[in-house]
């Protein structure tokens, strides 16, 4: 199975994984949609069903009739969902060499490291360069 996904499926497919693993066996359109919202983003209900209905498409979610609305259940779990999406990484970026991303995962902070000194001294040869039109 090659699980893909755009980001507001993600974030569904997070909801419903959460929702089940608090226990919750009934999960419709509404839970969903009162999972996802936010102070900044309200999801409407045609949006989240859509979705929702994509991802059982893709058939890594299932939906049951229940009277006139449908109960939604994930296929695989979050754990299935991560191992397959780190297999792909490391077949598509690393040569299906598992230490190769164990290595580039150690290396994962250096560029953040990186960019900050480069740009403290930019900063440094800025005030250097300030400090010698100033004489």
């Amino acid at each position: 199975m090659d699980l893909k996904q755009g980001d507001l499926e993600n974030i569904i497919l997070n909801a419903l994984w959460d929702l089940e693993s608090d226990g919750n066996e009934r999960i419709f359109v509404g839970d969903i949609q009162e999972k996802i919202k936010s102070a900044k983003k309200k999801w409407a209900y045609t949006t989240v069903k859509t979705v929702l209905d994509r991802l059982v498409d893709k058939e890594i979610a299932v939906r049951e009739k229940d009277g006139k609305k449908y109960l939604y259940h994930s296929v695989v779990n979050r754990d299935e969902a991560g191992i397959l999406a780190l297999k792909k990484v490391v077949r598509q970026y690393f040569k299906n060499d598992v230490n190769e991303l164990v290595a580039c995962l150690n290396r994962l902070q250096t560029p953040a490291k990186i960019i900050v000194e480069r740009k403290n001294a930019i900063l440094q040869q800025d005030e250097v360069r300030k400090e010698l039109a100033n004489r």
